[in-house]
């Protein structure tokens, strides 16, 4: 049925040019349904009706609260797509500066080899059957070269895995810790070997009580880096400790985590003098669980140096010694570019394609 040439289509034509337009691109937020209403003097019902018209016609992803996220462009008959699957961000930046950088590497490789990319987010932490629906809705909508998969966090990606085969769609998993999985490509750093680098580092500085903090163990890349961290202590004869090895028990948020594990840290009256920490954004409720309870060994805790993945300088915190980076950009391009290679059936594809991260030191200053 033709749309009617009311107020509701005079708001949908105007949202797509600004989805046609160079103003916006996959990933980008499109103006609040306020300011379109007070923009057009249309009122916010009918705005909410165009919305949902182009969500169906999957152009654009809504939640509360977090407003309307650009999926895709119109794309010619000629284009060839491509799926960016990731878990839905928190917007914060400081804590997603991974996940914008690695789609614009993914969006930029795919222009360069006349492609396309339609990003859709997912539950992260335990992916849900609304999840499965959306991904299959706009599959099946579109003819796709097949999926990336950004899975730094992913706990459940072996159910989406088993979905995607199901659909028979070639998929690249970007970050992953997924190790020999039939029919799943993969391009990730070694967390094992990471780990390892980090703790040595921590230990050539003289650390002798080094603590381990990771979110829960609930995904392969965490247990790798945790081995990673006991292998280099065994290599300089040093006791591996189970008290020294802090994880949360239950699904919170990091910084959540955070404060648990430094609860934990205190309840078990550990006195380390380096920590290896897993996760990053657990740093901000270690540091301000410290800082509620002041406690001498808490006080210690959160001066300590300490050892990371992925830290920039402007995350504020003065106690990282060492942090180890993944070539996000380096990631994201070869992701598109082995996706490409799969489709064009080569055979010397690697099932898991291993880039190198960096070691880097930092000003060892304190909070």
């Amino acid at each position: 049925m033709a749309r009617q040439k009311n107020k509701e289509d005079f708001a949908y034509q105007h949202i797509r040019k600004l989805i046609d337009s160079d103003r916006f691109q996959p990933g980008d937020l499109l103006p609040t349904e306020s300011a379109l209403s007070e923009e057009l003097g249309i009122n916010r019902t009918t705005i909410s009706k165009a919305m949902a018209a182009l969500k169906n016609e999957g152009y654009v992803e809504r939640r509360a609260g977090r407003g309307t996220m650009l999926l895709r462009k119109a794309a010619s008959n000629s284009t060839k797509m491509i799926l960016v699957i990731s878990p839905w961000p928190t917007w914060d930046i400081k804590d997603e500066q991974f996940y914008p950088r690695l789609i614009y590497a993914m969006q930029t490789e795919a222009i360069h080899n006349g492609m396309a990319t339609i990003n859709i987010a997912i539950h992260g932490e335990e992916i849900e059957n609304d999840d499965f629906t959306k991904i299959r809705d706009i599959y099946k909508a579109y003819e796709f070269m097949g999926a990336i998969v950004i899975d730094p966090f992913l706990a459940t990606h072996g159910k989406l895995q088993e979905f995607l085969t199901d659909l028979e769609c070639p998929t690249v998993w970007a970050g992953s810790s997924q190790k020999g999985v039939e029919n799943a490509h993969c391009i990730d750093i070694d967390d094992y070997q990471a780990a390892f680098d980090l703790t040595e580092k921590l230990i050539n500085t003289g650390a002798k009580n080094i603590a381990y903090i990771s979110y829960r163990l609930n995904t392969t890349f965490r247990n790798r880096r945790m081995e990673g961290y006991k292998t280099a202590l065994e290599k300089y004869a040093m006791d591996v400790s189970e008290q020294l090895i802090i994880f949360n028990s239950t699904p919170v948020t990091l910084k959540e985590a955070g404060r648990e594990c430094a609860g934990i840290y205190t309840a078990r009256n550990l006195d380390a003098d380096a920590v290896v920490l897993s996760d990053l954004r657990m740093l901000d409720g270690i540091i301000s669980f410290c800082n509620q309870l002041q406690t001498p060994p808490l006080l210690k805790l959160k001066q300590l140096p300490f050892a990371t993945f992925d830290y920039e300088k402007d995350h504020g915190h003065t106690n990282i010694r060492f942090s180890a980076t993944q070539p996000i950009e380096e990631i994201g391009a070869s992701t598109v570019q082995m996706l490409i290679a799969i489709r064009a059936e080569k055979s010397d594809i690697p099932q898991i394609q291993i880039l190198n991260h960096e070691i880097h030191t930092l000003n060892s200053t304190t909070s």
